[in-house]
């Protein structure tokens, strides 16, 4: 049975493919309208990563040359410490994505329901003296729709100073990663206004001989911005506009 051959436009200086029945098929089953083979195959290769596309020459009859393309399953990234020297370790995290629900207006504990989808570093070990949680607020999620936090709640991360509420829910959520990871309870934070006092949280930290950069670069760098008069007045009107004020106005959350 001779193997169709898919013949490149003429005007094109490319070379000629030997490929079985089945292979053909395949391909325009993958491609989209008006694509052609060529296209189809490079759309493939552009999308594979490179270290795993493996390009053999085989010894055929006739005439022409015969490619394989061996697509071979990529390998999970490598997740730890890796040591150059006595003084320098490199560490890669995992990064994970988890979920976490809390209330609307939780300063009065009463509102709907919203769910937070945050991202974070999880730990190598528990005895990692440089872990930062590194901590990213993905999605705000109220009834059933997902929103960006600035669309939510008219900031962005780096701008959550600005917003009382927001900064409340990213310590909130550092606290709930403290608690899956390191299994530590939370005996110091139960008022909405405790997670704004940085001496309780160097209390439970240093108590809990956790990392002292997650006290750093987690807690104190914001704990620190919040106490700065804020200034912009386009954020401040962003906030006041946002769709989590507006659940809160017509909601009457008080």
């Amino acid at each position: 049975m001779v193997n169709p051959i898919i013949k490149p436009d003429p005007r094109e200086n490319k070379t000629t493919i030997q490929i079985s029945k089945e292979t053909k098929d395949r391909l325009t089953q993958l491609g989209l309208k008006g694509e052609s083979y060529d296209q189809i195959i490079t759309r493939l290769i552009l999308n594979t990563p490179k270290e795993i596309i493996n390009l053999k020459e085989h010894d055929t009859t006739g005439h022409k040359e015969q490619i394989t393309l061996t697509l071979e399953k990529p390998t999970k990234p490598s997740f730890g410490q890796t040591k150059l020297s006595e003084n320098i370790t490199i560490t890669r995290y995992e990064r994970l994505t988890i979920s976490i629900i809390d209330r609307i207006n939780p300063k009065h504990y009463y509102g709907p329901m919203l769910t937070l989808e945050i991202s974070y570093n999880k730990p190598v070990s528990k005895d990692d003296g440089l872990y930062q949680i590194d901590l990213k607020i993905d999605k705000a999620i109220f009834d059933n729709e997902a929103y960006s936090p600035k669309e939510f709640f008219g900031v962005l991360q780096k701008d959550m100073v600005y917003c009382e509420e927001f900064t409340y829910y990213y310590l909130k959520s550092v606290l709930e990663i403290l608690r899956i990871e390191f299994k530590k309870s939370n005996f110091f934070f139960k008022e909405f206004d405790d997670y704004f006092e940085l001496a309780r949280w160097r209390t439970f930290l240093l108590n809990s001989k956790l990392s002292p950069e997650v006290l750093s670069s987690d807690i104190e760098s914001v704990l620190y911005d919040l106490k700065n008069e804020k200034t912009n007045k386009n954020l401040l009107e962003d906030i006041k506009n946002s769709y989590y004020n507006k659940i809160k106005e017509y909601g009457r959350f008080k």
